[in-house]
């Protein structure tokens, strides 16, 4: 009912109408007795015949007239007369936040004033078990000094009847406007998944609303809005809130904040109110809560904001596990294999929930890329090529041709790009394109074989890089490089001893910079003069278990204190599996294996591990009858994949301490030494030995199309190479059929990669002519495929990395069968080698090579690190 100017109420006159809410008209009214205003809600007149909700509504009441805060609205009692029932509250003046916020967005600053005295009235009244259940703008008061009064605290319980309380479109405001649209949807835009499911909610409900609110303020629209409350709910059931309209010069802490807030699953939500307040008082402060303070170097970042960064199941990291955050610290980017199969770079904003794929950046392997000094483009091997793409779209352009993996680099403010290679020195190029040029000198007198990942200093005439020698690991480590300098001329002091590249971090304020680096597996800062090029104070423990993977530390780190890094990495276990899936046993203990292939027996297994802490790549034989592991290849190479011939007597390996790999082949007895079968110009990989003893498959990489090619290589005769699969796309993990008449491959010739099989003539030592004998086997792509021993399945590693088999008949005719999906894998291997998995000679068993965590790490965030060395 609506109530004139001088209506009475006992000893409250009606002075004005203030408005109308789902809950009830509310008037301003003068208390006659205590000479002072205030504001009247008269309850819904069904809700006040209603005996029994009234008397459980006083029951709520008595409970919310007991909070007692600055920021809470009081409530000072019921008021019954005649037909007429009331509840008599504090009169909270100025206009609603929803009134402030239709003038636009509110500046950042007076915006997370607000929210900080929200946050406090939240907990205080969270504390005692009260939960608000309708926050939204419309509720909250703000004065003209910006002080805030929350209205209806508590009420949504109070006047719900007990059989709606679980069912959000009977909630007071939901029902009682129900013909008023604009009130409805209102509500519906602040309702937290839970709520708008109809569940039961609690105190993070109200974490839900206040994020949402916060983000209104800061930028002037709904979080989750529609044109309709059925569209509304939708978006706050299934759409993120648009990030990207936060103001630039929004915090990292609120943009965490938001984040956390706004997660849809309850269980990953803030769980505290208080933890909001905390951070505002941070970020309002200017400086880090006392309880944040260091107390130990050793825990350094122990109570810092932080955030941790999972993958979706439908993402697989590269093999190589490299990332990069941005420059300004506003994205991170990684190298992952998503569903379609195509491994390429992911961009993720860390004030988003959203991870998205650069398209037009797809490769085969992904070392370590680094980003523009604006944090716009990432620059990344491309499989022969340096190439740069821009983040918001667009194709990758090259910028210079490269002899071997781009592994990290740096980008100067005015477009100079240096980067290091896998078997090489630092090179240079323009950021524009051009030849590069080389910058360092490979030092034979050292025996070196890689200078990486090179990181300019605030000078950025000077720069740091990782020198790689792997017959003098003392000599690895971090040293300075000059542009000024001659390639042959550079300075070889050692800075830091160190197998895995480090990175120079400026300064947060005046003062040194920082030295982030691993050694044993410690993430360290150290502080770096760099006029003098030297340490200049005791390093300090950042984390500690920091995964790598050969020379890659799993770390960056921001210009403006933002830091990330990722745990575990790079180890796996041999584990057999049944055709099912079911887990059958595992073989041997956890290490970095790189590749593994089973003797035709079935009795042991070639494996190619990393060989810390020089982070050589050596072939050892696994025995798997009795678990026992012995080295078989020694000396300054590198041995990333190994072939068992047909009898078994040998294993054929590439080998090379310098620019290329050649084939050598050596008995297993371990009695003679190695062998040479093939001297190259470039990097050669054994892929598959005939059965018959006659040919070994191998892939080799193409100088002038920087391209992937597979060649038969003759082990009798001649023993001149004859082209199998050579053109202009990449042509790899070939696999000979137990018969010897076919080969099974992988190509990307359709744009991506798919298992292949074409007929070999062992009379040519080739494919028939004209692709008359070739055929597609994958559906949606396919990797690493390996036949049964009978010939009469072709296994494969398919996009999602579920085991995929095809049924094969050959009798006079190649035909293959209907594709049937086995079980999900998580191979751990990949890349230009793609040897992780085996088929028993049974055929009823699988080996695979599994990653020793259960799924790949988060990334763990942290916000402010350098603040946290400061004593």
């Amino acid at each position: 009912m609506s109530l004139s100017m001088g209506t009475r109420l006992g000893s409250y006159e009606i002075v004005a109408a203030i408005g109308a809410g789902g809950m009830g008209e509310v008037y301003r009214a003068r208390d006659t007795k205590l000479d002072r205003d205030v504001a009247i809600k008269v309850l819904p007149e069904e809700f006040a015949r209603d005996a029994s909700r009234m008397a459980r509504f006083g029951r709520e009441a008595k409970v919310l007239a007991a909070l007692d805060h600055p920021n809470i609205a009081a409530i000072y009692g019921l008021e019954d007369s005649g037909n007429t029932r009331a509840l008599v509250m504090q009169l909270a003046e100025g206009p609603t936040l929803a009134e402030r916020i239709a003038r636009g967005s509110i500046p950042i600053d007076e915006a997370l004033r607000i929210a900080r005295q929200i946050a406090e009235a939240l907990e205080y009244a969270h504390e005692r078990g009260i939960i608000h259940r309708d926050l939204k703008p419309a509720n909250v008061k703000v004065s003209a000094g910006n002080t805030v009064k929350l209205l209806d605290f508590g009420l949504a319980k109070a006047l719900d009847s007990d059989l709606s309380a679980e069912d959000p479109s009977n909630s007071p405001t939901m029902s009682r406007m129900a013909t008023q649209a604009g009130v409805l949807l209102g509500t519906a835009a602040y309702m937290s998944p839970e709520q708008a499911k109809g569940k039961p909610v609690d105190r993070r409900a109200d974490i839900w609303a206040f994020g949402c609110v916060l983000y209104e303020m800061l930028t002037g629209a709904i979080a989750f809005d529609g044109e309709t409350v059925t569209d509304t709910l939708a978006s706050v059931i299934k759409e993120d809130a648009d990030w990207s309209r936060l103001p630039a010069a929004t915090p990292m802490r609120i943009r965490v904040l938001l984040q956390r807030c706004l997660q849809k699953d309850a269980r990953q939500r803030l769980r505290d109110i208080g933890e909001a307040r905390i951070a505002l008082d941070e970020v309002l402060s200017g400086a880090l809560d006392p309880s944040s303070a260091v107390r130990e170097k050793s825990s350094a970042l122990s109570n810092l904001m932080r955030v941790q960064i999972p993958l979706p199941d439908n993402i697989a990291l590269s093999p190589t596990g490299a990332f990069a955050l941005s420059p300004d610290g506003r994205h991170l980017a990684f190298a992952g294999r998503g569903s379609d199969g195509n491994l390429r770079l992911w961009v993720r904003s860390l004030d988003s929930l959203d991870m998205r794929p650069l398209y037009g950046s797809e490769s085969q392997l992904f070392p370590p890329f680094f980003w523009s000094p604006d944090s716009r483009f990432l620059a990344f091997d491309a499989g022969g090529k340096l190439k740069k793409i821009d983040i918001t779209g667009g194709p990758a352009q090259t910028l210079c041709e490269t002899t071997d993996l781009v592994i990290g680099g740096a980008w100067r403010r005015d477009g100079v790009i240096i980067f290091g290679q896998s078997r090489g020195a630092i090179m240079r190029v323009s950021a524009n394109g051009g030849s590069a040029s080389p910058v360092t000198a490979l030092d034979p007198s050292r025996k070196e074989t890689w200078h990486v990942q090179p990181s300019f200093l605030p000078d950025e005439r000077h720069f740091i890089y990782l020198r790689g020698s792997l017959q003098g690991p003392e000599n690895t480590g971090i040293y300075i490089g000059s542009l000024d300098a001659k390639p042959e001329e550079q300075d070889l002091r050692l800075i830091v001893s160190t197998h895995f590249g480090a990175a120079y971090v400026p300064a947060s304020e005046a003062g040194m910079g920082q030295l982030l680096f691993i050694r044993e597996g410690t993430l360290i800062a150290q502080p770096f003069d760099a006029n003098r090029f030297e340490v200049a104070g005791e390093p300090a423990t950042l984390a500690k278990q920091i995964g790598s993977v050969l020379t890659i530390g799993f770390f960056s780190a921001s210009n403006n204190g933002v830091l990330a890094y990722r745990s575990g990495g790079g180890l796996s276990q041999f584990t057999w599996f049944d055709q099912r899936g079911k887990r059958l046993g595992t073989v041997g203990e956890p290490a970095a294996n790189v590749s593994v292939t089973l003797s035709p027996d079935g009795t042991r297994a070639a494996v190619a591990r990393t060989d810390f802490p020089n982070s050589s790549l050596t072939l050892w034989l696994m025995d798997l009858t009795r678990a026992t592991s012995s080295r078989f290849t020694f000396g300054a190479g590198l041995a990333p994949v190994g072939v068992w011939s047909s009898d078994g007597s040998r294993i054929i390996f590439p080998f090379g301490p310098g620019n290329k790999f050649d084939l050598y082949q050596k008995s297993v007895s371990g009695v003679k030494d190695q062998e040479l079968l093939l001297e190259s110009e470039v990097g050669t990989y054994p892929r598959s030995c005939s059965p018959d003893g006659r040919f070994l498959l191998y892939a080799s990489f193409h100088p002038k199309t920087r391209t992937r090619e597979l060649w038969v290589l003759p082990l009798e005769g001649d023993k001149k190479p004859i082209p199998f699969a050579c053109t202009q796309f990449n042509n790899t993990d070939g696999q000979f059929c137990p018969d010897g008449r076919w080969i099974a491959y992988v190509s990307d010739e359709s744009g991506r990669e798919e298992v292949y099989v074409r007929t070999f003539s062992p009379d040519s030592g080739g494919a028939t002519s004209h692709d008359e004998g070739k055929w597609i086997i994958s559906t949606g792509g396919g990797n690493e495929p390996r036949w049964s021993p009978d010939g009469k399945t072709l296994y494969y590693i398919g996009p999602d990395m579920k085991l995929m088999a095809v049924a094969i008949t050959a009798n006079e005719a190649f035909r293959a069968g209907v594709t049937k999906a086995l079980f999900q894998t998580s191979a751990s291997i990949g890349g230009p080698f793609r040897q992780s998995w085996c088929v028993a000679p049974d055929g009823k068993r699988f080996l695979f090579a599994v990653p020793s965590e259960q799924r790949a790490a988060p990334f763990d965030v942290v916000l402010n690190w350098q603040a946290a060395l400061k004593k």
